[in-house]
């Protein structure tokens, strides 16, 4: 509705200045000094009145263009008055001819012309400049007119005193070259101030910048008109005239009128921006969740939100003209806030957590950002504080933090924090009591102090960047105490990650593995001795059981084969207890595998060393898992055990794959006599190894321990009507 009336307003003005052209021509046709004047007065009258307007407002003036345009109009007009008054016929320099009015005419349109080139360029400068000019001061201002004035003056006295000004008019001839010339320039400036204006159009109303362009579009067809006439009564200068009358219309429409009825639209349009987003400011501040607070440079309160009421306890009439140090607790030293000021005062941002005091005396923790507000000039004027009330943050913090410590001081393992430079940070008791360092004698030094020698220290760092990917990774390191002694540390290496998950230090976990470590190196002897000794000592017996098989007769050749089988399953057992021992003392990383195609693969090469029995397959076509590679050993083991312990000429084994998206089970079902009962409770823990206990399930030893590094579980049911079923169950990927 409002821009349809501000279109009819404009349309009826143009029909007004239509009407006046009309008028103008019937006078012209007449008397052409009286139309020449009335034209003249017209523009002089509008020039007058755009200075007017705008010094007017020049305290609030929001847009450079105006301050120029409205000051060059005020000269340009007085230019234009004596061009009137110079006219042939007017009698006031009738001995000066027609070259005098033309010398003023081409004066007048070099000063209109450079006003709005000038008008244009310093608002482009204006737009791009940090910080803007938005205001002109008095100064300014005073110093604009004087160059005006200083300009026109030496024009003038070109003309009037010292005749310099070149001739513009030649009675008979008509125009000079100079005058031609100049109105080619005018021309071309004044198209120049039509891009300059474009540059800058998002700074003006639409129907202001609109009626300007065609005000400088009309004005420059002007000047075209009048480089064409002999007569200076003549009909192109008429038409020059004409345009010129509405060229001035156009300007009285878009800076005179619109300035006068609706000055936020043409002169204060940025004055109403500004104040339109301070309002839109502090709404949202009124409606912010955090609390704010603006003083003046002194720093006395000159502005609060609600939020700042609710935080502090006081009501706005008792903060306002106040100083924030009101709130001021004793938790912190007076360097705290000197340097907060000094800070601030130095035109940068103070962030910071701050003890404060409320109304009622109970204090409380902010996160506080403090800014400076900078005049046009850079000069602070105030300073805006951003406050969020973190009290009950801060406590959880305290709470948790206590929590970790008594976490961090009950385990059981050494811990040792470092930063992204292996310096160490922080550690707990059981730290101090496996080295014997107190934190206080290696905070700050490099974990170098920790390791053996300096290759244990280089092979753990690669390991740390190698597995940088990873939430962590374990490794046994060489460590050196205090006192010198060399220790083998399983060592658990976490990461430490900020908000962005970069890593900003490691945390190790150090368990002293020296007593597993020799129990290993005593395992791997003792499998070293047994295996040599018992080899060695079952060759001879078998050999000698195999004399006597061959040489003897009768019971004698029968007991000679028993021999030979108990030497063969002793030497068997020898063989898996090698095994127990290497993954004991050597566990293999966890590998992806195809469960059907290895237990297809264990099947196959039992079936050709056992035709009697029959052992069944049902597996899906693929099922991977990550495992250990010796799960197809462990599975053979199975097999074996089932068809080598049955008490059938023909045993029957089931073997069954299944795939689930959370487990993976190998199932082995047989129907013999069954897995005793003590080496069950043995593998399960149920009972300890003690002097009674003779079993002879190795076999079932070795499974149990792949099964268990390959993360999983073995379990033992009956089957019905008769024997065993053991399960191995492995997490899926």
């Amino acid at each position: 509705m409002e821009g349809g009336t501000r279109l009819s307003s404009l349309a009826r003005h143009l029909l007004l200045g239509f009407v006046g052209v009309v008028v103008l021509y019937l006078v012209q046709t007449q008397n052409y000094l009286l139309f020449h004047s009335i034209v003249e007065l017209f523009s002089i009258t509008v020039a007058f009145a755009v200075f007017t307007v705008v010094w007017s407002a020049r305290d609030e003036l929001g847009n450079q263009f105006f301050a120029i345009l409205g000051v060059g109009y005020l000269f340009v007009g007085g230019v234009d008055l004596l061009h009137t008054l110079a006219y042939k016929g007017m009698g006031v320099f009738p001995e000066a001819g027609a070259d005098l009015p033309t010398q003023l005419w081409i004066f007048a349109r070099y000063l209109e012309s450079a006003t709005l080139v000038g008008a244009g360029a310093l608002g482009v400068v204006s737009k791009y400049k940090h910080p803007p000019l938005r205001e002109w001061s008095d100064g300014l201002l005073s110093a604009l007119v004087g160059g005006y004035a200083t300009v026109v003056a030496l024009g003038l006295g070109s003309m009037f005193v010292f005749d310099l000004f070149p001739r513009a008019y030649v009675a008979g001839r008509g125009l000079t070259d100079f005058k031609i010339l100049s109105e080619y320039i005018i021309i071309g400036l004044l198209t120049s101030s039509l891009f300059l204006l474009r540059q800058q159009r998002d700074r003006f109303e639409s129907p202001v910048y609109k009626l300007l362009a065609a005000a400088i579009v009309i004005g420059a067809v002007s000047e075209l008109a009048f480089t064409a006439y002999i007569d200076v009564y003549g009909i192109s200068n008429a038409v020059g005239h004409f345009l010129k009358f509405g060229s001035f219309y156009l300007v009285y429409l878009s800076v005179v009128k619109t300035g006068i009825t609706e000055p936020q639209k043409t002169l204060y349009r940025e004055l109403a921006r500004r104040e339109d987003e301070a309002r839109k400011f502090e709404q949202a501040v009124e409606h912010s969740g955090h609390a704010v607070v603006i003083t003046d440079r002194t720093g006395t309160i000159q502005y609060i939100n609600p939020a700042y009421e609710a935080m502090t306890g006081y009501t706005e009439d008792e903060l306002l003209d106040e100083n924030p140090r009101i709130l001021k607790s004793d938790e912190h030293e007076e360097t705290f806030y000197e340097e907060m000021w000094a800070t601030v005062l130095s035109g940068n941002v103070w962030e910071s957590e701050i003890v404060d005091e409320r109304k009622n005396g109970e204090q409380f923790v902010v996160n506080q950002t403090i800014a400076p507000i900078t005049d046009d000039a850079g000069e602070i004027e105030h300073f805006v504080g951003v406050h969020k009330d973190i009290s009950e943050r801060k406590k959880q913090e305290q709470e948790l933090l206590q929590r970790y410590e008594l976490l961090f001081d009950s385990i059981r393992d050494a811990i040792v924090v470092a930063d992204t430079d292996r310096r160490i940070t922080n550690a707990n008791s059981e730290f101090t009591s496996l080295f014997g360092y107190d934190l206080s004698d290696i905070a700050g030094k490099s974990v170098k102090v920790l390791y053996e020698d300096d290759a244990e220290f280089e092979q753990m760092g690669r390991a740390i960047g190698d597995h940088a990917d990873e939430r962590r990774f374990s490794q046994t390191v060489d460590y050196e105490k205090k006192s010198g002694q060399v220790f083998p540390g399983e060592t658990t290496v976490f990461y430490l990650r900020n908000a962005d998950d970069d890593v900003v230090g490691v945390i190790s976990l150090i368990r002293d593995v020296s007593e597993r470590e020799n129990r290993i190196q005593q395992l791997q002897i003792l499998d070293r001795t047994l295996r040599h000794n018992l080899r060695n000592d079952m060759n001879i017996i078998q050999g000698y059981a195999d004399v006597i098989q061959h040489t003897g007769s009768g019971d004698a050749t029968e007991n000679a084969q028993e021999i030979i089988d108990a030497s063969d399953r002793i030497i068997e057992n020898v063989s898996k207890q090698r095994e127990v021992t290497n993954l004991l003392s050597e566990p293999q990383p966890r590998k992806s595998v195809d469960l059907s195609t290895v237990v297809e693969a264990v099947v196959s090469n039992i079936r050709e060393q056992y035709s009697d029995g029959d052992v069944s397959l049902s597996a899906p076509d693929e099922c991977t898992v990550r495992t250990l590679p010796s799960i197809s050993r462990a599975v053979e083991e199975l097999i074996e055990n089932a068809l080598v312990h049955t008490d059938h000429s023909d045993p029957r084994v089931d073997v069954t794959v299944q795939c689930g998206e959370e487990t993976i089970e190998i199932r082995v079902a047989d129907d013999g006599p069954g897995i005793p009962e003590m080496e069950r409770d043995v593998l399960r823990k149920d009972k300890e190894i003690g002097p009674l206990y003779h079993g002879s399930g190795i076999g079932l030893w070795l499974v149990n321990l792949v099964v268990q590094q390959s993360d999983g579980v073995l379990t033992f049911e009956e089957n019905e009507p008769r024997g065993s079923v053991v399960t191995i169950r492995l997490p899926a990927n």
